[in-house]
């Protein structure tokens, strides 16, 4: 599955659980694909690949820059793992 593929159905799944998704379009190179605005003001911030998608090494430092501020990047392969994902933030 494509890339775009996987994160479509992501984000069509979540709106479905009353989850609202953001976009990142054009903002800082090596940012998340998305970030999931949880309830009780909670933010996931997810980077989409297909199966054999690499990280670029711009995009493992900005993870790594988030993760220091205490913002851990999933990164999400499928609709299965995401949905495993999503349940896990929702609790």
């Amino acid at each position: 599955m494509s890339e775009a593929y996987i994160e479509a159905a992501c984000a069509h799944y979540a709106a479905s659980k009353g989850v609202f998704s953001y976009k990142l379009q054009g903002s800082i190179t090596g940012a998340p694909d998305r970030l999931f605005l949880l309830p009780f003001g909670r933010v996931w911030p997810v980077e989409f690949k297909s199966e054999r998608g690499r990280l670029s090494p711009r995009q493992k430092l900005v993870h790594r820059q988030l993760a220091e501020a205490g913002h851990t990047v999933a990164i999400i392969r499928s609709l299965d793992e995401f949905k495993k994902g999503l349940t896990i933030q929702l609790i």
